[in-house]
């Protein structure tokens, strides 16, 4: 098969190579200088790819801020696509359209408010009190808009602040506070439907351990593969006329926050293409051909096969991620040892092949090819168990075995909160295959 990646921050690059593993042909696009070195001597980089969309028999669009309008048009002419295009996107880019979209089946939202004014957004807060959300909304996100203010002073202060340091106003969004459980669930939907498996997820996007730090857009995730899941039943089900009347095809997953007191899932946002690092993390979990299900997919068949266990991801970085302050260069060549690590649950992520020196067999060897850094999200290190503990401790005990650079850096809780939570959710009547 001739599988085309179209993925500009260069995050397929694991499920590329596993595509090569399996005997495809695989050309990977990205863009940008940044993403420039990801993969070189790994796997096949195009500079353009318009001229392969004709001869390729499965396109895997990694994003959904890049090449949406010209892809609308590529998926109205049939063209084997497996992601969003800009239909899909809105629902994810535009949050108050999403929102809107599970009020038209009946799902419980959280009020929220757009603003493009400081002024008007602080008015609002102090007019209605309690405590809120800021988040970013459109296609230019400004990330430094995520902000959970403990309570409406806290609010005022932050969007104060932005505006006495005179930070441009891109569009935002004011959502009302909610308490309860993060959860999330992710489905993959076809032209014949949901697909028979879901992906039910806890995300750490904190930078440290005990969720404190900045948000990274995550450090690690517990997911799970299962065929019933209530809050897909709940919130994903009911989207199948939405997604067929756009012709979408790929993934769909819903953050939510899971009332404690009466079990109402609320939802937060919408994520329509594949999650980082959660598209590592389903690796491990999906049988055979990582390729063919897709295509299948795509052709109104139903083949994926999935191992119903849970799987641990955890993010090793270097260097000063999620800033990267730094020159490109500097983030270049840092060798990644993983001799000792089980290689199948190491996923490249910002990789490239490089030259280095290493000892074999008590010998120094020179010029050694082995993997090397191409910027600071370097690996992903999975675990599979039927158990959340299990799955963590193998999972760091792959960590424990990779190593590159002098200042990689890692949580080492990924997983932990679901011990407090699972039980939790399993009086609400959710995630009731999953143990700790």
């Amino acid at each position: 098969m001739f599988v085309l990646s179209l993925d500009p921050d260069g995050l397929s690059l694991d499920w590329c190579l596993r595509c090569v593993a399996a005997g495809h042909t695989v050309k990977l696009y990205t863009k940008g200088a940044k993403a420039s070195h990801i993969g070189l001597g790994l796997v096949d980089k195009v500079s353009s790819w318009k001229p392969y969309m004709k001869v390729a028999d499965l396109i895997f669009i990694a994003d959904n801020m890049e090449f949406m309008d010209d892809l609308v048009e590529y998926k109205k002419q049939g063209y084997p696509i497996f992601g969003p295009d800009k239909r899909a996107a809105k629902l994810e880019l535009d949050r108050m359209y999403g929102q809107e979209v599970i009020e038209e089946f009946g799902g419980s939202t959280i009020p929220s408010h757009r603003f493009t004014n400081y002024d008007a957004a602080i008015k609002f807060v102090k007019e209605h009190g309690g405590r809120w959300v800021s988040k970013p909304i459109g296609e230019e996100e400004d990330k430094t808009l995520s902000y959970v203010a403990k309570d409406e002073a806290d609010m005022i202060g932050f969007l104060s602040k932005r505006k006495s340091k005179g930070k441009a106003v891109s569009p935002f969004i004011l959502q009302e506070f909610r308490p309860g459980i993060e959860l999330c669930v992710t489905g993959i939907f076809g032209p014949s439907g949901w697909l028979g498996y879901w992906f039910e997820g806890f995300e750490h996007k904190k930078h440290m351990h005990s969720d404190v730090g900045v948000n990274t857009g995550e450090m690690g995730t517990v997911i799970r593969a299962t065929k019933h899941s209530e809050l897909a039943e709940k919130l994903l089900v009911p989207m199948e006329e939405t997604l067929k009347k756009i012709q979408y095809t790929g993934m769909l997953d819903m953050n939510v926050i899971v009332d404690e007191k009466d079990g109402t899932p609320h939802p937060m946002e919408w994520t329509a293409r594949p999650g980082w690092p959660m598209w590592n993390i389903m690796q491990p979990l999906i049988k055979g051909d990582p390729a063919q299900w897709m295509k299948d997919c795509l052709d109104g068949k139903d083949t994926l096969e999935c191992e119903e266990k849970t799987c641990v991801g955890v993010v090793m970085a270097n260097s000063d991620f999620p800033f990267n302050t730094k020159e490109d260069d500097d983030y270049l060549d840092f060798p990644i040892n993983t001799d000792d690590a089980d290689i199948d649950h190491v996923h490249p992520c910002e990789v490239k092949l490089c030259k280095t020196v290493k000892m074999i067999n008590n010998q120094l060897v020179e010029d050694c090819l082995e993997w090397g850094t191409a910027g600071s999200y370097i690996v992903v290190c999975t675990g599979v168990s039927d158990s959340v503990s299990e799955a963590k401790d193998k999972a760091y005990k792959v960590v424990d075995n990779v190593k590159f650079g002098n200042d990689m850096h890692h949580r080492k809780d990924i997983g932990d909160k679901c011990e407090k939570w699972l039980p939790k959710l399993h009086k609400l009547g959710y995630s009731k295959n999953w143990k700790f």
